[in-house]
């Protein structure tokens, strides 16, 4: 582990020097479980990281770590499959939508109160291996489609991944640097400690042994912080105290972490988590049809991302509504007329580094590209702004560098 940290503006000087010295970022987002449908909150975080990964692959490599099997451990996914496996012994996976699972997601979560880790353990262990339970494959195959037709980047939701480091080393690294209450060897829990900065003590085990999500996150993040100057931890606000606790612990591990938080999108004036309903008739498949086609595919994709990105804003206090994404997707199919860009690659490399110049500018000390500026952006009538460019990006039709995974052993979906 780096000794000391690099900071976001360092970064932000890297990004704008010479062609060949890029900075090196780690975006590394909160998945979302497969385990339900895609809600308008689903889809306004993953455009927005989608965005933020195009715009600032522009100017800096940028590694985007997100991969569904993280998490699988978990009660949230784990527990899942152990309902299926006991309420719906012998479901066919195959024919079901995504609003099937989601329905038997909510039931699970109604029915779940007080499962002991014993009965979802045998599940835990198998999904630790690599295993996945058909339920989720049959979602991560719909939502490989959902991201065809949104044209973003990784259709194949990042099915492979780098091997976690161990628990063992994690934790143990943790204690040595004041970062974790390691109280297992008392028959109680281990416990993330970012008290010094006033956070709460936070559970990652259980007295039984079962982990959370966040000492997953762990697992992977940290071997990766020595190969990156920046990293962007994304995440929804009801994660915030997490994500807060999270950045402290890699900061103080050496790495330069921030993070970038996306608010849940209110439904007919209520926003809650999926898990509870309430999402019905407002998933992707419930409202793409007729706006596909009325206006077309590419009229449709960026549509959806400034209404979500910009039209949402950063608060989403407004409820999702299908008559303003009309009018966002209508004002979508004007400005990629105006500007001429279609779904081609683009031609003029000079152009290319031009708009990443422009976006390294507008990213500043940040060291990332903000995905709510760069959609908001796009309707400007600055003649200094290049908007034609700027739609390349987002539309993924302009030259960057990525990198959507990590060299080294790999763990395959199975």
């Amino acid at each position: 582990m780096s000794g000391s940290a690099t900071s976001v503006g360092a970064v932000a000087e890297i990004c704008s020097a010479a062609e060949g010295a890029r900075g090196r970022v780690l975006l590394a987002p909160v998945t979302v479980s497969p385990t339900k449908p895609l809600t308008p909150t689903h889809l306004k975080y993953l455009l927005s990281l989608d965005i933020l990964f195009r715009a600032t692959s522009t100017f800096a490599d940028v590694t985007f770590v997100y991969h569904h099997a993280t998490y699988s451990g978990s009660r949230q996914v784990a527990g899942f499959w152990e309902y299926i496996e006991q309420c719906h012994p012998g479901l066919v996976c195959d024919g079901l939508t995504e609003e099937d699972i989601g329905e038997l997601y909510t039931a699970y979560h109604q029915a779940a109160e007080g499962l002991p880790y014993a009965a979802v353990e045998p599940l835990v262990r198998r999904a630790e291996a690599g295993w996945t339970h058909p339920i989720s494959r049959r979602v991560l195959d719909v939502w490989e489609g959902h991201y065809r037709l949104l044209g973003m980047f990784d259709p194949k939701l990042g099915r492979t991944g780098p091997e976690p480091t161990s628990e063992a080393e994690i934790l143990d690294l943790l204690v040595s640097r004041d970062l974790c209450i390691d109280a297992r060897g008392l028959n109680a829990s281990a416990y993330l400690d970012a008290t010094a900065v006033g956070l709460p003590l936070r559970a990652v085990t259980s007295p039984e042994g079962q982990r959370n999500y966040l000492l997953y996150l762990l697992r992977e993040l940290v071997p990766l912080l020595d190969r990156h100057d920046l990293v962007i931890l994304a995440h929804d606000n009801e994660l915030r105290t997490d994500y807060r606790t999270i950045a402290h612990v890699l900061n103080t591990l050496g790495a330069d972490a921030t993070r970038f938080e996306v608010p849940r999108v209110p439904l007919d004036g209520v926003t809650q988590s999926t898990r509870l309903g309430g999402w019905q008739g407002h998933t992707l498949g419930a409202f793409a049809g007729p706006l596909l086609e009325e206006f077309g595919p590419e009229a449709f994709r960026l549509g959806l991302r400034l209404y979500l990105v910009a039209g949402l804003g950063r608060t989403a206090r407004e409820s999702f509504s299908t008559y303003q994404l009309r009018r966002w997707t209508r004002r979508a199919r004007r400005l990629l007329e105006a500007h001429g860009v279609s779904g081609g690659p683009a031609t003029d490399p000079g152009a290319s580094r031009a708009t990443g110049q422009f976006l390294a500018a507008r990213a500043g000390r940040r060291g990332y590209a903000d995905p709510y500026q760069v959609a908001t952006l796009l309707m400007s009538n600055d003649p200094a702004v290049p908007v034609a460019g700027l739609l390349r990006v987002v539309m993924g039709t302009a030259e960057g560098h990525t990198e959507l995974s990590i060299a080294g052993r790999r763990r395959e979906w199975r």
